[in-house]
Order: C-alpha cells, then sequence, then structure tokens
C-alpha cells in the first residue's frame, strides 16, 4: 500500500556510505553486512534511519550505494567513504509492504513527475523505517526522489 506523492524538503549534511555493484539476489546480503559496519563507524552521529540509492539497475547487478546520514562528520576506514549529502526539493512516498512491491511506488514517483514537469537532481533512496526482519506486510520504506528546483 502506497500513499500519495508529498513534496519534501531534504536537508544537507554529512553522512558515511559504503557503495557497491551487486547481482540483484546478493542484495540482501549486501545491506546485512554494510549496514552494521555504517552503524559501528557513524556510532553517536547517526542523524536517521539508513537508506540506498540506486545508480542502475543493469540485468547483471544493481550499482547501489548504502548511507546512513549523520549529525557530525566521523573518522572513516576500510570501504566506508565520507560523503556530504545534498539539500533541496524532493518528492516522496510512504509504502507500507513489501520491498518485492515497490515497483508501483517508484512508477508513482514517475507519473508525478511527467505530470508536474520535475527533473530527477540525483539518483533515487529508499529510507528503510523498518528492518528486513519485519513481516513483509508490515515493512516500511520511504520512496525519494531528489528534485531540481522549480522553473
Amino acid at each position: 500500500m502506497d500513499t500519495a506523492p508529498e513534496i519534501t524538503n531534504l536537508q544537507p549534511g554529512p553522512a558515511i556510505a559504503i557503495r557497491a555493484q551487486v547481482p540483484l539476489a546478493e542484495l540482501p546480503a549486501f545491506f546485512g553486512s554494510v549496514l552494521p559496519e555504517l552503524g559501528a563507524c557513524g556510532r553517536d552521529q547517526i542523524a536517521g534511519p539508513p537508506f540506498a540509492r540506486y545508480y542502475s539497475f543493469e540485468p547483471t547487478h544493481i550499482d547501489v550505494e548504502a548511507i546512513m546520514p549523520l549529525r557530525a562528520a566521523v573518522p572513516i576506514s576500510g570501504r566506508v567513504q565520507g560523503i556530504t549529502l545534498a539539500g533541496g526539493p524532493a518528492v516522496q512516498i510512504r509504502h507500507v509492504g513489501s520491498y518485492q512491491e515497490l515497483g508501483e511506488t517508484y512508477a508513482s514517483i514517475e507519473h508525478w513527475m511527467e505530470d508536474h514537469h520535475r527533473q530527477r537532481a540525483e539518483a533515487i533512496r529508499e529510507v528503510y523505517l523498518t528492518g528486513p526482519t519485519v513481516p513483509a506486510d508490515d515493512q516500511v520504506t520511504i520512496v525519494v526522489q531528489p528534485l531540481q528546483p522549480a522553473g
């Protein structure tokens, strides 16, 4: 079940991320390994729920970046990278249900952008308000598409 698209304003700020090319079947394992790693790195500076940016969906792999927003920059090591999140307008939809049903939410955002003549500013985000251990019907994901400023 999806809610209606709504406009929001993303706040800029520091974050930590791990980006990889991952086969679709290995996506759950990727998140299962990187989210604890990002959490350990960010510790008391974590400013919100984890999210992913999806750069491309290829037949053999997905170009994905797992991100943890921060209140302040932290020392990084290994495969963790420090990044700065851009602020600005975005359209978002709150999706309740299985991750496998997110395609409908993506389509709703695409239709909204076409109807409102808006353009993407960067890769789409999936903000995970619940984890994969929650029953599929109760999973909550906010799908966020950053937008170019209007006009």
